[in-house]
């Protein structure tokens, strides 16, 4: 064999080489993601999202899907609103018709909510979708926070609605939301209360709750009337 030949055969079999280690790890790569919706599918179900035993399975839960959400925006590029919609069962296409997608269902559209506001309180407390970030949120907890004035401390779970109010909205993952621990005891701004309003609406159009349970809730919400002045 001549040395052309010879160089000949091994640029060949490193061109091959290299083809095949490319085609594994695009395969494993399209593994992962299959596997990162299958997650948010179960994650995302009825039963999961607004059926939780316990509340501190529901907090662990919602920790888990915002890691699958970083996961797929860090390591493949996929949006956090494609995750959600592709974990509920949402495909889009660029050729798709408005007339050819239905619309969300309720329950899809409370999910959607959700899972995008808590993963944006996320990304504005300063977390960043790291390896070390998600492997600490893969057993439901979230790290201390990176940056800012609560640098070094952990972020509270809270509810919108007060399950008082409403008894088991402490373990339906829609009723979540991350925020810093010095606002933990804070009294409830505009905003905060008409989002507690709507969430109680969305609640009664998803049929998780009834109509009088709405009614109590925003009655709880609303302040009395000022006092005419001279009474």
């Amino acid at each position: 064999m001549t040395p052309r030949y010879i160089l000949t055969r091994a640029a060949f079999l490193l061109a091959l080489l290299i083809s095949a280690l490319f085609i594994l790890k695009y395969v494993k790569r399209k593994q992962r993601e299959t596997a990162i919706i299958n997650e948010m599918k179960s994650l995302s179900s009825d039963s999961s999202f607004f059926q939780q035993f316990y509340a501190e399975d529901a907090r662990k839960t919602l920790i888990r899907a915002l890691a699958l959400i970083g996961e797929a925006k860090e390591q493949h590029g996929i949006s956090p609103d494609v995750t959600i919609d592709r974990g509920l069962g949402i495909e889009s296409s660029l050729f798709a018709t408005k007339t050819e997608a239905p619309d969300p269902t309720p329950r899809q559209n409370i999910i959607r909510n959700c899972l995008r506001a808590n993963y944006e309180n996320f990304l504005k407390l300063g977390y960043t979708p790291d390896f070390q970030t998600l492997k600490t949120m893969e057993d439901g907890a979230l790290p201390p926070i990176p940056i800012g004035p609560e640098a070094g401390n952990r972020p509270v779970i809270t509810t919108l609605i007060n399950p008082a109010l409403s008894p088991g909205l402490e373990k339906v993952i829609a009723n979540l939301v991350i925020i810093p621990p010095a606002e933990q005891t804070h009294v409830l701004t505009d905003i905060e209360i008409t989002a507690a309003k709507q969430l109680a609406k969305d609640l009664v159009d998803a049929k998780l709750i009834e109509e009088p349970s709405r009614q109590r809730i925003v009655d709880a919400l609303t302040p009395p009337p000022p006092t005419p002045p001279g009474k």
